[in-house]
């Protein structure tokens, strides 16, 4: 399959189609899909671009198993990378797919406070709508930066969540002041932002970490990514 690619997300389109990736699309969402990725080649790996993380960071690119590996050296770190797609104009609507699994070479130590997270409207100083899981407990979290908007932050748990070295499919959607978590497309929860326009960003993000502050490491296999414009 190969990726195709967007520079900006278009608002407003009459069309409605399920947003597709390559084996599974990370969601139940449905709008245009404008920007998919399955890593079937290194070039499609190097459109995402590390944004936060540091030198704890590292990744690779699996050519016989099409993913990006992604390795948090030290736990209280969160490895992030930027989808090479944003919104056009404020409060853009957004939804995003993730399929990945936090691999059983984590250290038993590490792996409840390990997670896999996406982030849409994403901007500078933590601004977002953020989705967190955590496969090895089984809970998620809806956070809001900035804080504020009601309801946020929702914390949780849900059988749909898999464990660890199984792969889970986790979407999150923004229509305007409703927003939507799921995962292997069972919705989790939707909240109503009652000021959504204090969350600035544009951007699309996706990132892998661990909340236990330790020396040693978490890894995750990202298997395919995807962003569309939701149109319900």
């Amino acid at each position: 399959m190969k990726t195709k690619l967007s520079t900006r997300l278009r608002t407003g389109l009459g069309m409605w189609l399920g947003l597709v990736l390559a084996g599974a699309f990370a969601s139940a969402a449905f709008g245009i899909s404008v920007y998919s990725n399955d890593f079937s080649t290194k070039a499609e790996y190097e459109q995402i671009v590390r944004s936060g993380g540091g030198k704890s960071c590292e990744r690779r690119y699996r050519a016989k198993q099409n993913t990006m590996l992604v390795s948090v050296k030290k736990g209280g770190i969160t490895c992030s990378f930027r989808v090479p797609v944003q919104g056009d104009s404020e409060l853009p609507n957004h939804a995003v797919g993730v399929e990945s699994r936090i691999l059983a070479s984590t250290p038993k130590a590490m792996r409840k406070g390990a997670f896999v997270e996406v982030t849409l409207r994403a901007g500078g100083g933590g601004t977002g709508y953020t989705l967190r899981i955590f496969p090895a407990r089984k809970k998620f979290e809806l956070i809001r930066g900035p804080a504020g908007g009601g309801e946020f932050p929702v914390r949780g748990r849900n059988t749909a969540i898999k464990g660890i070295d199984e792969r889970n499919n986790i979407s999150l959607t923004a229509r305007g002041a409703r927003i939507t978590a799921s995962v292997n497309r069972k919705e989790l929860v939707t909240v109503e932002d009652n000021d959504p326009g204090q969350v600035t960003g544009r951007k699309v993000r996706i990132a892998v970490g661990s909340r236990k502050k330790a020396s040693k490491p978490v890894a995750a296999l990202i298997n395919s990514v995807g962003v569309g414009v939701p149109t319900n």
